[in-house]
């Protein structure tokens, strides 16, 4: 069924208006659930995408622009970029359909209109508030971080959990330490993120669409995503970028520039790269469950055991994805 056959005025306002609440819900999600946030963003150009695809263009900008309605309050230039990311995911998932685009174009498509996004947003800040802007932010957040021994809240918690100074002074540290370390690698979890939304937008929008009759290309199987095995390279990369600085301000007492620059690298690619192998690692696990037609019961409990053993999966799956390049558990036909 295409909203094309659709026949009444009162028809099309009325699923307009469902569109434009599922829209405005998702922008919910992604704004302020935490978890969710990245599944929130996935689904947000979907109800647009479904409009513009079926020739209803007038109503997929409509929809765009009346969701973001709230955002204007709060902030007029991100209300702007998210309007123009809406509409060009939508656009870019039309041209898939008409062009009948493989999965792997489409993902990478919406993926850059991510990154661009964000990129123009950043420069539209920086021409209309000059990098001053950005120099206050950071004062401000390093501000934070050296008082927040004097936080209200800290205090409070300390005192209802019997946590003694030197325990609490202790979580402090760590906590400061951790919070130094973020914006090192926020390019690294920007990318990352943005890759998981454009992946999951193309997997909703390919349940959602066939139920249209709108054909897109199916992605591959799960148990069959594969790395070529030169991206190996980017872990090899990161972690002598990370373990050489390290060697060598342990040796002469200190860190220059360039060594804190080949730490950001490194740490950035290690988590960009480390994921992939994760991912491929999961799907390496699950080729396996397949392969050996494990009980669904065991899977479900060795998922469980991964899950609550969340420190050991991470450090399991990438290792798995990376032995699997020579290993080739699941016998995938490579060249």
């Amino acid at each position: 069924m295409s909203f094309d056959n659709l026949s009444g005025v009162k028809i099309e306002k009325f699923n307009l208006a469902l569109f434009i609440l599922f829209t405005f819900l998702a922008l919910i999600c992604a704004m302020l659930i935490p978890g969710f946030g990245l599944i929130g963003a996935a689904l947000l150009p979907i109800p647009v995408s479904l409009l513009i695809i079926v020739g209803r263009i007038r109503d997929g900008i409509i929809c765009a622009v009346v969701s973001c309605l709230i955002l204007f309050l709060l902030n007029y230039m991100l209300a702007f970029i998210v309007i123009v990311f809406i509409i060009s995911v939508a656009f870019s998932q039309r041209y898939a359909t008409l062009e009948k685009q493989s999965a792997g174009k489409t993902i990478i498509t919406v993926f850059l209109i991510f990154l661009g996004g964000t990129c123009l947003y950043v420069l539209l800040y920086f021409i209309f508030y000059g990098p001053t802007f950005f120099t206050e932010i950071a004062e401000g957040y390093n501000t934070y971080i050296e008082s927040i021994h004097d936080d209200q809240f800290i205090s409070e918690y300390a005192r209802l959990m019997m946590i003694d100074s030197s325990q609490l002074d202790m979580t402090i540290s760590q906590t400061q330490a951790m919070l130094r370390f973020i914006p090192r690698i926020l390019p690294g979890v920007l990318i990352v993120s943005f890759s998981i939304i454009s992946l999951v937008n193309y997997l909703f929008s390919f349940m959602i669409f066939k139920r249209y009759r709108i054909e897109i290309k199916p992605f591959i199987p799960f148990i069959k995503w594969d790395l070529s095995w030169y991206f190996v390279w980017g872990i090899i990369i990161g972690l002598v970028l990370v373990l050489i600085p390290d060697i060598g301000s342990s040796i002469d007492g200190g860190g220059g520039t360039i060594d804190i620059a080949a730490d950001i690298l490194g740490y950035n690619l290690i988590i960009i790269f480390g994921m992939l192998y994760t991912v491929l690692g999961i799907s390496v696990l699950w080729g396996i469950f397949v392969r050996f037609k494990t009980r669904l019961v065991i899977r479900v409990m060795m998922g469980i055991f991964l899950l609550f053993f969340f420190g050991f999966a991470i450090i399991i799956f990438p290792a798995l994805g990376l032995i699997d390049i020579w290993a080739n558990f699941r016998k995938l036909k490579r060249n």
